[in-house]
């Protein structure tokens, strides 16, 4: 039992993974992964701004400016994920803070 827990420690895999979460983005029809899809969404962004420390974390993610619905954020995310296919294993927590972060840069 000591091996399996060691291997997992080793190399975590994502709960939700880039490419699971876009599925659900993208299934339009279906409720629940709507509401899943963004919930999970803003839960990943009000995360990060609440845990930012404005000295040791500052912000690299600028939104204000955007005016973007939701929809419109989740819309241009998922086609960012078309173009960057190499995080679609990844944590889509992960992916969505980094395509945030190179789409809403903070000025310096």
């Amino acid at each position: 039992a000591q091996s399996t827990s060691k291997a997992r420690a080793a190399s975590p895999k994502a709960h939700t993974s880039t490419e699971t979460y876009v599925q659900m983005c993208a299934n339009k029809t279906d409720v629940a992964a709507q509401n899943f899809c963004h919930g999970f969404g803003q839960g990943v962004y009000e995360t990060y701004l609440i845990t930012r420390h404005p000295k040791k974390a500052p912000a690299f993610i600028c939104t204000e400016s955007a005016g973007l619905t939701r929809q419109e954020h989740l819309d241009a995310f998922i086609k960012w994920t078309s173009a960057n296919p190499k995080y679609n294993q990844l944590s889509a927590a992960d992916t969505i803070l980094r395509y945030l972060g190179e789409t809403y840069p903070c000025k310096k």
